[in-house]
């Protein structure tokens, strides 16, 4: 889950209300189109995932799909840049680089969805790599690349995908790194972009308000991506890990020490994901107070930042656990967890604590749909993993249904072995 701080933000009635209403298998050569639209909506919203994630960069060329993604983005549309073009269309265009995608979110109000999806069709159809557009995307995403390395989390999290993911090159740092920035060109921006920015295997999500544009805007940005091949996406379940438990240290310029543990964890569409859901919660629960059991309060300021992170966008699946110096003594989150598990394998949950955990996951599932992005985020994962297009909406009901013995089981097999990531300040940093 990509958010850090979580708290209950929508109903079920709000739920409910963005159950798909469309949904359609692509032939051949054409994106595979789901719309989730809500009668309520008051905005419009795309999200369009191509396969061009961070498993399709070379090595010595990491950060390139993020070049890629923010020089399209800058691309010129009617003499402004597309970003610009697009909030004075009175929407908004951001993008996500993710392990085996690049997804670009639009937003627009009902009655100028259209525009604002022809705007970024047509960025799309005539993108921007001469020199001075990728030597500016490279600016930008270097110095994002620099503010990640000295967040600790940030760091520790791609610790362990650098490991967990190292047959691919899905575990290259998101952002990349100065010295591979550097060695992008022109021709491998455009090149990139050729070969990877195609409708097979792309997936269109239109959500919120159900209007003529929303359709309208689909058509548009499918008919600019040309019917090339591109390499198989790979579901978790194709890519095995064999896990084990490994500790990995690292230096960097932050005030107090971070670790963070990674676990194996199921894909979307496994028998074992809602058992992980609530597994994760009261793990997440648990490290955030500092104490043993887990069933406890939401924790304090003070206490954070602390917690977990289900990571079901990436293939495979992780969860992992992390603990800021800065609040305490890190290492609690290690024996905090180990006890959590010991417990769980000692001996079932009673009903009460059991409802408890599944409420914390309801909640925590609840606010990944809290918005138009995020309900269509969810989707085109759950649907890239062969989980359905409407498995999100079916989520909540296998989550009730998880029993003691299931947690139990789940506890066993996906969090006894895990790397150990360790994030110390440099020497004589303050």
């Amino acid at each position: 889950m990509r958010t850090l701080l979580r708290v209950l933000a929508v109903g079920f009635a709000g739920l409910a209300a963005m159950l798909p209403a469309f949904a359609a298998a692509a032939p051949a050569g054409v994106p595979r189109v789901i719309e989730v639209v809500s009668t309520s909506a008051p905005v419009t919203g795309m999200q369009l995932f191509v396969p061009a994630g961070l498993d399709r960069q070379p090595r010595n060329r990491s950060g390139l799909a993020a070049v890629v993604a923010q020089a399209l983005v800058q691309t010129p549309v009617d003499g402004t840049s597309l970003t610009l073009a697009i909030a004075r269309a009175g929407g908004s265009v951001t993008y996500t680089v993710d392990g085996q995608e690049t997804h670009f979110y639009l937003e627009a109000t009902p009655s100028r969805f259209a525009e604002v999806a022809s705007l970024f069709a047509r960025a799309l159809a005539r993108p921007d790599f001469g020199p001075a557009a990728v030597k500016n995307a490279a600016a930008f995403v270097m110095q994002r690349a620099s503010e990640a390395s000295g967040d600790g989390l940030s760091v520790g999290a791609a610790m362990f995908r650098s490991i967990y993911l190292a047959k691919t090159n899905a575990g290259l740092p998101t952002w990349g790194s100065a010295a591979t920035i550097a060695q992008i060109a022109p021709v491998d921006a455009a090149d990139f972009f050729r070969e990877n920015y195609v409708a097979r295997g792309s997936i269109i999500v239109g959500a919120g308000a159900a209007v003529p544009g929303l359709s309208e805007g689909e058509r548009a940005v499918a008919a600019v991506l040309p019917d090339r091949h591109a390499a198989e996406i790979v579901a978790s379940g194709q890519l095995p890990v064999k896990a084990r438990s490994r500790e990995l240290v690292t230096h960097r310029d932050v005030p107090a020490a971070w670790i963070v543990l990674g676990y194996d964890a199921p894909a979307p569409g496994s028998p074992d994901f809602a058992p992980v859901l609530v597994l994760e919660s009261l793990i997440g629960q648990a490290v955030g107070r500092g104490l043993a059991p887990p069933l406890v309060s939401t924790p304090t300021d003070a206490e954070m930042p602390v917690g977990s992170l289900y990571l079901f966008d990436t293939v495979p699946s992780a969860v992992i656990v992390y603990a800021n110096g800065a609040g305490g003594d890190p290492t609690l989150a290690v024996r905090t967890v180990a006890t959590v598990i010991d417990t769980l394998v000692a001996a079932p949950l009673t009903q009460a604590e059991l409802a408890l955990a599944k409420a914390q996951a309801t909640g925590n599932m609840l606010f990944e749909e809290a918005t138009i992005a995020d309900r269509s985020w969810l989707t085109g994962n759950f649907a890239r993993e062969g989980a359905g297009d409407d498995y999100p909406a079916r989520v909540l009901p296998a989550i009730a249904a998880v029993t003691p013995a299931q947690l139990r089981s789940a506890a066993k097999r996906y969090f006894t072995h895990y790397t150990t990531s360790i994030v110390l300040p440099r020497e004589g940093h303050p």
